[in-house]
């Protein structure tokens, strides 16, 4: 009994502490993510599921940014996968030219904020249906413009951002002499840079203009008249995002090195609203939980045991889950805690006592 209360206390104030400084937490949910990286040269894990991983990573990034649209603002988008080339391929382009990383990586990120800045604009004039149509439209340009236009590859359909994995974006770079495979250092930077954006969007929910967003979503009326500025929150909004995702290509193009002008298409887009749907609005663990479920299941386990079948599942689920969980499946979780703590402090002698009396008087 002893043991099992200290035990209890440790848990318990492991966490409050989380409670109380959240960024811990996702200091520590990265640490557990980067040791994935080390895993292969331990034997547990393929290469190829560390690359899965990989791709939950960055997925994760963007769905962040998507989640600032559709959970926090109240907007929505089609065109997320453009931004995502338009990180990777800008990156690879630019490395390209002679830049340095650090500096090509400013370029993409600020050509991707002043896009979101006009769309930002532009959807104060529309909404809804009209606003996921005029943003599909500019997902789509974006994909004409890399598999047409020359220097994104055009019909070579590739562009190489690094000769070698790590020779040309970071040098020779690994973090430990253990570390000798450059995909573990990659794997591991790029779940760093993972970590380091959920502190950043916490940072930004938390803020005076996460609270502006919220209330923009609930009613743009009601916002107004609180003195919510509409025009600088929706630009806000969709420059969050095409950042979010435009990192998100960034960081595509330093761990696979190999960006392909031909996979930033609509369905791109809609797998990535999938995972802000499956995984929990306005949650950051959530969103990383959606890219889980939306492409790791399949690609981890499914795809071995269903084959091509198994993209139905992703269908499937999200009906599930707008029917009977419509805030996400990271929600699960809290309803599980809060019915554990109640059977936990369900007090069974006075329930049986109360049902003892409520016998006697129906009797009388």
């Amino acid at each position: 009994m002893k043991i099992e209360k200290s035990q209890n206390k440790i848990l318990n104030s492991i966490s409050r502490g989380f409670k109380t400084n959240p960024i811990s937490g996702f200091m520590l949910f990265g640490l557990v993510i980067a040791s994935i990286g080390i895993l292969p040269h331990f034997g547990l894990i393929e290469f190829g599921t560390m690359g899965t991983f990989a791709y939950i990573v960055i997925y994760t990034v963007v769905a962040l940014g998507l989640n600032i649209l559709l959970g926090f603002s109240g907007l929505i988008s089609l065109g997320t996968a453009g931004f995502v080339g338009a990180g990777a391929l800008g990156t690879a382009v630019f490395l390209e030219l002679g830049l340095p990383f650090e500096v090509a990586v400013l370029l993409v990120l600020l050509i991707a904020g002043l896009f979101g800045a006009v769309i930002g604009l532009f959807s104060l004039k529309v909404e809804g249906i009209y606003l996921a149509i005029a943003t599909l439209f500019v997902g789509e340009i974006l994909r004409q413009i890399y598999t047409q236009v020359k220097i994104f590859g055009g019909n070579n359909k590739v562009v190489r951002s690094g000769e070698e994995p790590g020779v040309e974006l970071l040098g020779r770079f690994r973090l430990t002499n253990f570390l000798q495979d450059d995909r573990s250092t990659l794997f591991i930077i790029i779940t760093v840079l993972m970590t380091i954006t959920m502190i950043l969007m916490y940072n930004i929910v938390k803020s005076r203009t996460g609270r502006a967003l919220m209330a923009m979503s609930r009613s743009q009326h009601a916002a107004q008249a609180m003195g919510v500025s509409i025009l600088k929150y929706r630009l806000t909004a969709f420059i969050l995002a095409t950042m979010y995702a435009t990192f998100g290509g960034v960081m595509f193009a330093l761990y696979f090195q190999n960006v392909s002008t031909t996979e930033w298409t609509l369905e791109l887009s809609l797998i990535i609203i999938g995972m802000v749907v499956v995984g929990g609005f306005k949650s950051i663990y959530g969103t990383f939980l959606g890219a889980f479920i939306i492409h790791g299941v399949p690609n981890l386990w499914l795809n071995n045991i269903l084959g091509d079948v198994s993209y139905i599942f992703t269908g499937v689920l999200i009906i599930i889950v707008i029917i009977f969980y419509p805030n996400g499946f990271v929600y699960i979780g809290h309803d599980m805690r809060k019915a554990f703590y109640k059977i936990k402090n369900f007090d069974y002698k006075k329930a049986n006592l109360n049902k003892k009396t409520k016998q006697v008087s129906d009797d009388e």
